[in-house]
């Protein structure tokens, strides 16, 4: 053996450290921040590929400092390891810059207050050793250049340019998160293209408040959607723990398809929380499935219960009192999305109880009388007559009537009709989509509460009941064994989709059909049966996908539409996709960011025209990468066409059509199940072939 020279082990830790373009601007925004800069300016040029420059108005570096600059583990944030119990700055172990003096061209321009206006000129080598100064002019700050990044990494540079637009949205991810936890600065991000104008990216308003900052990143829309949060620990303990935030309302508008718009810190530092994460989406899908919220979370504790030294980035954080601060988070997420109330306006339904007895006219505003008189006419005919008195010893919902009414019916109601109807069950009247019984009524929240929260204890229990069963079975079906298969149906599926590919389907020979329903299809050893409507269903809803264009109703007055930077960045990189799914949208460059895009023509289908919420949605899911990919509702259209197009079950087939249905699966992009989630296909035997 022999050791590594010098050089070598230099550039190796430094790909570690950065590792591709976000990482790079990460580490000059968070320099920038410790040097307690009130104004940070991230510019690049061509998206990042030409050059990177981050400038602020901080303390600049002192003559002393600048020969070790950008030397390994050089740094002015700690002196010994015990002071990670009580770091307080964003970075502290002193590799960012010599780790990207090896990836870049550095050059670092600053002053100090007792030297400005005059500056310094910077250039440092591949080692991060200064090369050469000069003086030049520069107020009180510093401003560091990154050029040609990654040009000793030829693979990872080839990456880069390969996929630059998907890296830089990545890094305007990632700053808008400095621009919503950083209350004390201003900060921008801009592009600049080779024959365009600056596009600014993010730009936090000056002296504005967390909500204000998050808005700015969100979009103006989301403002009405957001509601605050905030909790705070035990004041007997030490942790010192206290959360506050703000998170979109329980409304499916307010909802994103992704959760790509979910923000933690703790104190103060960007992070990734995973199970943070999973808790919050939990209690907030429980109110609005299929729909993730967007939310920005502080949380605050003694640092002494934080490690932070655990990856490069410095993202992942290991906490002491993790589970405290969980029932803490869910304690405040479960309070700022819970309703607290429910107030209804009930429409007032004419009922013949009695002679002289006076219709009510409408207590919902905004009402057309002669159709609502037609509505009443048709229904009081169908109406038995009500007895007010009997709305108080209800016993479905917990519904509360207010004194004063209940006081004023039961005065209304003629004693022969009370007579008459006191034995029977009382009735609901349901117009619309209210069904209630006294106007403005206060519902029972609490006993809902605790009825769901013994609906889950008991779901909880079942499930460690059956795991416990699994875990104590000793005997298993001898060919789920024999097919590697687990009883367990996550480790079967997961041990399935290693079994066969895609491309196994065009393999496989037809034994026949089975129970008019099914195919029996053979590979190799292995015996499969599978779900003739499922597999032929895909097939249809993969096609319509791909091929179907929706039809656009132009509109005569377009619609201004206020996104973040990331979803507008999207929408106009993708216009063809939009287009495909029936939003024509109009591009002014010249109007201010998130601002650019005007709705021209919206998709009509079925005599149902689809609105913002949808184009949104179409936007989150192609800010993940997907392509090819529609809103939730025309997926729900064409997957409900596919169903109705597909062979059925119960339908008898010949060879040939097996043989199609099966082999089409391995031209589909997902095989495995229908637009419904019914599975395509399941193992069904291993063959113990004869020795």
């Amino acid at each position: 053996m022999q050791a590594i020279d010098k050089d070598t082990v230099h550039r190796l830790c430094s790909g570690q450290v950065i590792v591709d373009l976000t990482m790079a601007v990460k580490e000059l925004v968070e320099n920038a921040l410790d040097a307690g800069a009130t104004t940070v300016d991230v510019k690049l040029k061509d998206s990042g590929l030409t050059s990177i420059t981050v400038s602020d108005n901080g303390r600049g570096i002192s003559a002393d400092d600048r020969a070790h600059l950008c030397r390994k583990h050089w740094t002015s944030k700690i002196q010994s390891f015990s002071d990670l119990s009580s770091v307080s700055t964003f970075g502290f172990r002193g590799e960012a810059l010599s780790s990207l003096c090896a990836m870049a061209k550095v050059t670092v321009t600053t002053a100090t207050e007792a030297t400005a206006p005059m500056g310094v000129h910077l250039e440092y080598d591949g080692a991060g050793e200064l090369s050469s100064t000069r003086p030049v002019a520069r107020e009180r700050g510093t401003t560091v250049v990154l050029e040609d990044l990654f040009a000793r990494w030829p693979v990872r540079q080839m990456d880069l340019r390969k996929n630059i637009r998907r890296e830089y949205l990545r890094a305007v991810a990632m700053v808008e998160q400095y621009a919503v936890v950083c209350d004390e600065a201003r900060i921008t991000m801009s592009n600049r293209n080779k024959s365009n104008d600056p596009v600014v990216a993010v730009r936090t308003p000056a002296g504005a408040d967390r909500l204000a900052r998050l808005v700015s990143v969100l979009g103006a829309q989301m403002r009405p959607h957001m509601t605050e949060l905030s909790a705070t620990g035990d004041s007997a303990s030490a942790l010192d723990l206290g959360l506050a935030g703000y998170i979109s309302k329980p409304v499916p508008e307010a909802g994103r398809s992704a959760a790509d718009k979910q923000y933690f810190f703790v104190n103060g530092r960007p992070c990734d929380f995973p199970r943070a994460k999973k808790l919050v989406n939990e209690v907030f899908r429980g109110y609005v499935p299929g729909k993730y919220p967007v939310y920005a979370v502080s949380i605050e504790i003694n640092r002494s219960t934080v490690d932070v030294n655990l990856t490069p980035d410095k993202r992942m954080l290991l906490l002491r009192h993790e589970d405290e601060v969980l029932g803490l988070l869910e304690q405040a997420v479960e309070m700022a999305v819970r309703p607290k109330e429910s107030v209804f306006g009930v429409q007032m339904v004419q009922t013949q109880i009695g002679a002289g007895v006076k219709r009510e006219s409408s207590s919902v505003p905004g009402v057309i009388m002669s159709s609502y008189e037609k509505l009443q006419d048709s229904t009081n005919k169908r109406l038995k007559p009500l007895a007010d008195e009997n709305l108080t010893s209800l016993k479905a919902a917990p519904v509360t009537p207010q004194p004063q009414q209940q006081k004023q019916h039961k005065q209304q109601q003629p004693a022969s009709v009370e007579s008459r109807q006191s034995t029977k069950k009382p009735q609901v009247v349901t117009l619309g989509t209210c069904r209630n019984r006294v106007q403005n009524d206060r519902y029972a929240w609490d006993s809902v509460e605790s009825r769901l929260r013994l609906k889950q204890q008991r779901k909880e229990r079942l499930h460690e009941e059956s795991q416990r069963l699994i875990l104590e079975a000793e005997e298993v079906d001898p060919s789920v064994l024999a097919s590697g298969l687990s009883s367990n149906d996550t480790t079967a599926t997961s041990a399935l989709s290693r079994l066969i590919h895609k491309a196994d389907f065009a393999q496989m020979t037809i034994v026949g059909q089975f129970n008019l329903g099914f195919i029996i299809a053979r590979l190799k050893d292995d015996l499969y049966i599978i779900d003739q409507h499922a597999s032929d269903e895909k097939h249809h809803f993969e096609d319509l996908q791909r091929r179907c264009v929706i039809a656009s109703q132009p509109l005569i007055r377009p619609v201004q539409l206020q996104m973040g930077v990331v979803d507008e960045s999207v929408a106009i990189e993708c216009r063809e996709e939009l287009e495909r799914s029936g939003f024509c949208v109009e591009v002014d460059e010249g109007a201010e960011v998130g601002e650019r895009i005007r709705l021209v023509g919206q998709p009509v289908v079925d005599r149902v025209y689809y609105d913002k919420g949808d184009l949104m949605d179409l936007v989150g899911k192609l800010a993940e990468g997907q392509r090819g990919v529609r809103c939730e509702r025309a997926r729900r259209v064409f997957a409900s066409r596919a169903c109705r197009k597909a062979v059925m079950i119960g339908h008898p087939l010949d060879m040939a059509s097996m043989r199609t249905i099966v082999r089409q699966l391995s031209d589909l992009d997902h095989p495995w199940n229908c637009p419904h989630g019914r599975p395509t296909m399941r193992h069904l035997y291993r063959l113990q072939m004869p020795e």
